[in-house]
């Protein structure tokens, strides 16, 4: 009798705890929905994890978008070689393999959209080009040293003596932003870039250099022998999808459209192994608890 008195306490400590962390491991997830008994919500219902869905996929997705799938993260992972399967093949090849027109085909189509482009660019340029000296001063300093060499290296040293190289570059300047400021000379600059255009394509320039580029060796060469500019390429890409693209909307988004038991499955499926150690563990706990009382 006194054996059973003794064993008793820890026994039903065990199974005290073992029921009290099952049904607590429960009642994060279940119930899923609200319960009611003669219009009086039950208690506890629905459980925590399905109460707290919508908070809990904020809080998610914030976690994920700012620590997991950050713009220095995809960068690294992206600018790893072993990443990218490259095809053994031509530009070309690649073409005709997925059945792609020919050059000639769509020759007409990229000259059209590039003179289209120029057209669009040409009066903004126009526009432009008389404020660089002020918006870009760098830009003037690096024209005038240009200039400035080329008159010493043609006139010789001597030429200081007698003339100003800086009004000899301001009337060079002054002269071009005359030029380029009369319509009909800025129809002569957009007929010579239409023409340059065509002269262009006619060359067989798609042909010779872009159809015969060879993927693989292309982009090995660029990922091993310029690897830091592809990181740095990479990188910018990364930033600039990560600030443009709702990355933590789309996952909250994702999480919130979640069915609460496909949560709880995939939740179980990640540490349902360490759940049920919990639950051990609170059992060992209550069987150590309940043979330690009675020796108190």
């Amino acid at each position: 009798m006194n054996i059973l008195t003794f064993f008793i306490p820890p026994i039903m400590g065990g199974l005290i705890a073992l029921f009290t962390n099952w049904l607590a491991i429960r009642m994060l997830f279940r119930p899923h929905t609200e319960k009611r008994v003669f219009g009086i919500k039950v208690p506890f219902t629905p459980g925590l994890i399905p109460k707290e869905w919508d908070r809990l996929a904020k809080r998610l997705s914030k976690a994920i978008s700012t620590r997991l799938l950050t713009p220095d993260l995809l960068a690294k992972e992206l600018s790893d070689p072993s990443l990218w399967p490259l095809p053994d093949m031509t530009v070309g090849e690649a073409m005709a393999k997925l059945g792609m027109e020919t050059p000639e085909a769509w020759k007409e189509p990229i000259s059209t959209k590039m003179k289209e482009a120029a057209d669009k660019l040409l009066p903004k340029a126009f526009e432009a080009i008389p404020t660089l000296p002020e918006t870009h001063p760098w830009l003037d300093e690096k024209l005038a040293a240009f200039t400035y060499k080329v008159i010493d290296e043609n006139t010789g040293g001597l030429t200081g003596l007698f003339i100003s190289k800086k009004k000899i570059y301001k009337s060079i300047k002054d002269g071009l932003f005359e030029y380029l400021s009369q319509d009909e000379n800025q129809d002569i600059v957009r007929e010579k870039i239409h023409t340059a255009i065509d002269t262009l394509l006619e060359h067989d320039f798609i042909e010779e250099t872009i159809l015969t580029f060879h993927i693989r060796d292309g982009l090995t060469q660029l990922i091993y022998k310029e690897k830091h500019a592809l990181e740095r390429v990479l990188e910018i890409m990364a930033k600039y999808l990560s600030q443009h693209i709702p990355v933590q909307a789309m996952i909250e988004h994702k999480l919130a459209s979640f069915d609460v038991a496909e949560a709880e499955e995939i939740i179980l499926s990640v540490a349902g192994r360490e759940l049920k150690m919990i639950v051990l563990l609170g059992g060992v706990l209550g069987f150590m608890i309940g043979l330690i009382l009675p020796l108190l």
